[in-house]
């Protein structure tokens, strides 16, 4: 990317920031912490935490980028509760928590999980064939579900340890609403109700109960998905008895996919951006 480029990736990056007005930002693939930290502060985010990129030294490609988390209030950087964790997912996880008005400390988790892009051996030579690239989807999407299932036992530990409302962000990879990774969102069995409503996590689209039709967050070969979701502990949601907000408000920023300008969104992201309205309980 020459300077240039660099200057209208920034430039869009404000104009978003700016119509958003949002209190706490994630964001994935992040490959200048420190540039990104600097731009946020001047646009009134004193909070940042990131995780580390990581460089090929002998061809100076980012082979890993991280993630980050941008606020206007306190954030403190918290640990997986089982660190060895870390070593399996595609990207770590940022987790932190951060202090909202009137709402107090969240647990907030940051995710970017793998891709559906094939998992091919490193040591391939030549072009892989038909199996490889079957296979490699197969991998792919079982390390998918790997952190997705890792990612709940690290909520489902902590909240059993100490009761604390959760936030997920971030971009998925998949939709959530299919195949194995909906189980994130399991129904209470009847004999179980009591227990399990305290470690059921929720779509925030869902819950702020709009008759919008959901935009896609992601579009590939002219077909859009849904890859990038706010996910909410039960404390956010009106069939748990100890509720302590709302979502009152669902956006999804898109206009650089669906209607994209080339001299302001050359360097947009692929992705929509996605924005949740917390209404506190009194």
């Amino acid at each position: 990317m020459d300077s240039q480029q660099w200057q209208h990736k920034q430039a869009w990056l404000n104009r978003l920031i700016s119509l958003a007005e949002a209190d706490v930002m994630a964001f994935q693939e992040v490959f200048s912490a420190e540039a990104l930290a600097e731009q946020c502060k001047s646009l009134g985010y004193s909070y940042f935490l990131s995780t580390p990129s990581s460089l090929d030294e002998s061809s100076y490609v980012y082979r890993k980028p991280g993630l980050a988390l941008a606020s206007k209030y306190p954030l403190r950087s918290v640990a997986l509760y089982n660190p060895a964790h870390l070593e399996i997912f595609s990207r770590a996880p940022l987790v932190a928590k951060v202090k909202l008005p009137e709402i107090g400390w969240i647990k907030t988790y940051v995710v970017h999980l793998k891709s559906k892009r094939p998992i091919l051996d490193e040591d391939l030579v030549g072009d892989p064939s038909d199996i490889d690239e079957y296979m490699g989807r197969w991998q792919s999407d079982t390390l998918r579900a790997k952190e997705v299932s890792l990612l709940m036992q690290d909520i489902l530990s902590c909240r059993n340890h100490t009761l604390e409302a959760v936030m997920v962000m971030g971009d998925f990879n998949d939709d959530l609403s299919q195949g194995a990774l909906s189980h994130i969102f399991d129904l209470p069995l009847a004999q179980h109700d009591e227990v399990e409503q305290v470690w059921r996590m929720h779509d925030s689209f869902a819950l702020s109960q709009t008759n919008q039709l959901r935009a896609a967050t992601h579009y590939w070969g002219g077909q859009g998905s849904v890859l990038d979701y706010i996910l909410l502990s039960g404390e956010f949601s009106s069939d748990y008895q100890q509720q302590m907000a709302e979502v009152v408000a669902f956006h999804c920023f898109d206009r650089h996919l669906t209607h994209a300008d080339y001299a302001l969104d050359s360097q947009a992201s692929d992705h929509a951006a996605v924005m949740i309205e917390l209404k506190a309980w009194a």
